[in-house]
């Protein structure tokens, strides 16, 4: 797609991004062509700066020490490493925050109007780089509005209503133009709400009540990168003393306190959860796992603030400093753990496409052919165009849709295996994970999704019919499969 296209039109795959950030990453392509390193080039830089400009923004709400250690989280946490290096807006959001806290510092007590203007259209410009970015801006207007309303200050109330309205203005003009195509996207929602990705508002049922210290544990491990495994074996209790993550929890929450009671920062800080709780509760926004990454700078300050003063508690320096090394302990441990073991990283969020036909293509031979199931196929269609492979690979068909039955699909499927004749070697690329397509209902149709059986199983046992199979490569995705055909 060219720019323009890009601004007009939904991506393939019903994937999502602001258009700020597509036009950048289309940029690079345009000026460096289509390597991963260049997909890659924009989240990297952002999550580079997302550190660089978190130092000041961390001085500025922490004590020194406390700072340090809030910039070694956001910089070590593995998830936050990993989402900086994927082609996805999480990084660009993560910055987009830490740079709207950055410009809330230096403007929050300018009134003239240059200034005003100038924090306005930041702010509104930010937004078409970050969806999220809302939820923070619409937190610091709505704080600092409350603020000056309590105060009765009209003259202040009125004046710092310049950037709040460009804020309002940028987000509706971005929403007219560009983001209402996603909004209206059906299927999203349904997703995540079958995997109740929404917090419950208000929660019916216990299962429903368990839903908030799950989350609330998960968010710790995922994005913020601050737990570890010391315990592995089968007790309980055990687990639950030594693997929950005592410290960061009690930090969030005493840290939380500390900024309601000092009043200074408390609404900006606390509005945005305010507004994401009620957006998700509505089943505007999930929240899980890489949809957390743009809060994570205000997570961060939470806890080492409420650990900065437990520490503070004792009077010795060294006993002081020991809190601040078990907190970063753990993304540390994690980080370490990733260098010695690089295939274990993030590795639930991965995909091996690359090395599976990467390992095809290096065994593949002349008057071989090579399959690719239908549910593999977007990650082919993207390397073929990037990597000069060997071969150009038989691109299986989607026939779930036009079969009634399992017979009556494997009948269909016939189109595909016709080309299977004449050869010795047929290499079946399919993936063993992601078993629906982008848009689908889920488990349908439900002969196809039968309980406790991987349908690439079934499909791996019918062409077994047509001769010897090996399993030459096994991913956490991918797989591949050597059939030898009978003679």
């Amino acid at each position: 797609m060219n720019y323009i296209e890009l601004a007009a039109h939904t991506l393939d795959y019903q994937q999502k991004a602001p258009i700020g950030f597509l036009w950048v990453v289309k940029t690079f392509v345009y000026l460096l062509g289509t390597g991963e390193m260049v997909l890659r080039l924009f989240p990297v830089l952002c999550g580079i700066a997302a550190i660089l400009l978190f130092i000041p923004v961390a001085k500025y709400f922490l004590r020194p020490v406390a700072a340090i250690t809030a910039v070694v989280i956001l910089a070590l946490a593995p998830p936050l490493v990993f989402h900086s290096v994927e082609i996805k807006q999480y990084s660009t959001e993560l910055f987009a925050t830490v740079l709207i806290l950055y410009i809330y510092m230096h403007y929050k007590d300018r009134l003239a109007w240059r200034s005003l203007l100038v924090w306005g259209i930041s702010g509104a410009a930010i937004l078409w780089f970050s969806y999220s970015s809302i939820f923070i801006l619409a937190g610091i207007a709505t704080g600092i509005s409350c603020k000056n309303l309590y105060k009765r200050d009209w003259k202040l109330f009125f004046r710092q209503l310049v950037p709040f309205l460009l804020w309002l203005a940028g987000f509706v003009l971005n929403y007219l133009l560009f983001t209402h195509k996603h909004a209206e996207s059906k299927w999203a929602a349904e997703w995540f709400d079958f995997y109740h990705y929404f917090m419950p508002l208000p929660p019916v049922n216990m299962e429903e009540l368990r839903w908030y210290p799950a989350a609330l544990y998960h968010l710790i491990e995922y994005p913020l990168g601050l737990t570890w495994k010391l315990f592995t074996g089968n007790s309980v209790l055990l687990k639950a003393l030594l693997n929950t993550p005592w410290l960061p929890l009690i930090g969030l929450f005493y840290g939380i306190w500390l900024y309601i009671k000092d009043k200074r920062y408390a609404l900006i800080l606390l509005f945005p959860f305010v507004f994401v709780f009620l957006a998700s509760g509505l089943k505007l926004y999930p929240l899980n796992e890489r949809f957390w990454v743009f809060i994570c700078p205000l997570l961060i300050l939470f806890i080492v603030k409420g650990i900065d003063q437990i520490a503070s508690f004792f009077k010795s320096d060294k006993v002081s400093l020991l809190f601040f090394i078990l907190l970063i302990a753990a993304p540390v441990y994690n980080c370490v753990q990733t260098m010695i073991h690089p295939d274990e990283f993030i590795i639930h969020k991965r995909s091996f496409q690359k090395e599976a036909l990467t390992y095809v293509n290096t065994h593949f031979k002349r008057g071989d052919l090579v399959y690719v199931y239908w549910n593999d196929l977007p990650g082919y269609r993207f390397y073929k165009h990037t990597y000069p492979y060997n071969f150009t690979a038989l691109e299986g068909g989607d026939y779930r849709k036009v079969s009634t039955s399992y017979p009556n699909y494997i009948a269909h499927l016939q189109k595909d295996l016709r080309s299977f004749e004449g050869k010795k070697r047929i290499w079946v690329i399919y993936n063993h994970l992601i078993l629906t397509d982008i848009g689908d209902e889920i488990d349908q149709p439900a002969w196809y999704y039968l309980k406790n059986i991987n349908p690439t199983d079934r499909l791996m046992s019918h062409l077994s019919t047509l001769g010897k199979q090996e399993n030459v490569y096994t991913s956490f995705d991918v797989k591949v499969t050597l059939i030898t055909l009978k003679p």
